[in-house]
């Protein structure tokens, strides 16, 4: 059982159609959904409409009640409101594709400056990319950047150190685990190649990254995990 006593493992894609069209039918009057409304819209019976909303009132998405129909005195119709946990579970679901075309989105825009980067000096790269960091808001975003950063600074140590890199990393359990490591060991061999007021902003970045990954959800993280993975890929 999930929240509010539902159980998510009855919620097969089938009745997620009849639940989305329910909604969109609600959403539009604000008024509860006749089960043959549901069937027009969908073509199917109305017998089929009625079977798949009663398993998901008794999933917790939905909950019944009692219409007079029109020029039918007497005679109630059966009708259907979303609940607040359908509601919830649709907004979920347009969260997580947003945030899917947000990763892309960024995850272009690393890889673009990563490339756009490759024939400078990786001291010049990374100072290029500390000054462009702070103003870098998502926190997925933010650890995109500051892996790109510190892939170019593995650029500069040489494909025998990349592949030692990626070796190291990939035999960690857990993309928190890849990620942490990666950090925690490239950056410390950054931090002997810069300047005092570069190590110092660069440790607290480090600092924030750290923060950010262990807040993260697993999702995000395995993102950053073929990001980081794909990334090694391409420096040499």
């Amino acid at each position: 059982m999930g929240l509010l006593g539902v159980d998510k493992a009855g919620l097969t894609e089938r009745r997620k159609q009849f639940l989305q069209k329910l909604l969109d039918l609600y959403r539009r009057t604000n008024l509860p959904v006749h089960y043959e409304s549901v069937a027009q819209a969908l073509g199917v019976s109305k017998w089929t409409a009625y079977d798949m909303l009663k398993a998901l009132e008794k999933l917790g998405y939905l909950r019944r009640d009692y219409a007079v129909g029109r020029g039918e005195v007497g005679r109630s119709l059966i009708v259907f409101t979303p609940t607040a946990e359908a509601e919830r579970l649709f907004a979920r679901a347009r969260a997580s594709v947003a945030a899917a075309e947000e990763w892309e989105t960024v995850k272009a825009q690393v890889m673009g400056v990563l490339r756009q980067l490759r024939g400078m000096h990786p001291g010049e790269a990374i100072q290029q990319l500390l000054r462009d960091l702070p103003h870098v808001e998502s926190r997925v975003s933010f650890c995109a950047h500051l892996l790109g950063l510190f892939i170019l600074h593995v650029r500069g140590l040489g494909e025998r150190t990349v592949r030692w890199v990626e070796r190291l990393v990939g035999a960690a359990p857990g993309a928190e685990m890849r990620l942490t490591l990666f950090v925690g060991v490239v950056s410390g061999t950054a931090l002997q190649t810069l300047g005092q007021s570069l190590s110092t902003e660069l440790a607290d970045l480090v600092g924030r990254f750290l923060g950010y990954v262990r807040d993260l959800d697993p999702r995000e993280q395995e993102m950053l995990g073929r990001f980081l993975d794909s990334a090694l890929g391409e420096v040499m």
